[in-house]
C-alpha cells in the first residue's frame, strides 16, 4: 500500500465515510466520492480496514452483541434514576 492509502484506512476508520477519508488524505477533492470509492475497491486497502476494526474491537471488547445489550438497558432505566 501507498503512504496516502494508509493515510486513507486511519482516516477512514474515524466516520467510515470514504470520501471525507479521501479529502483528509489528501487526495483531490474534487474527485474525494469516486476516489473514496475506487480505494475501498482495493483488496489491500479493505484488507487494511477490516484488520485495523478487528484490532479495534478487540481492544475495547465491544461487539454487537454488546452495543445490543446496553442499549436495551438504557432503553429500560427510570428517567429519575438518573436524574439522581
Amino acid at each position: 500500500m501507498t503512504t496516502k492509502q494508509k493515510i486513507f484506512v486511519k482516516e477512514y476508520l474515524i466516520d467510515l465515510n470514504a470520501t471525507q477519508a479521501a479529502i483528509r488524505a489528501v487526495y483531490s477533492a474534487k474527485n474525494a466520492d469516486k476516489i473514496g470509492s475506487q480505494l475501498l475497491g482495493k483488496t489491500s486497502v479493505f484488507a487494511a480496514i477490516e484488520k485495523a476494526q478487528e484490532e479495534r474491537a478487540g481492544k475495547l471488547s465491544i461487539d454487537a452483541e454488546y452495543v445490543l445489550n446496553r442499549l436495551v438497558e438504557i432503553d429500560q432505566m427510570d428517567v429519575l434514576d438518573i436524574m439522581d
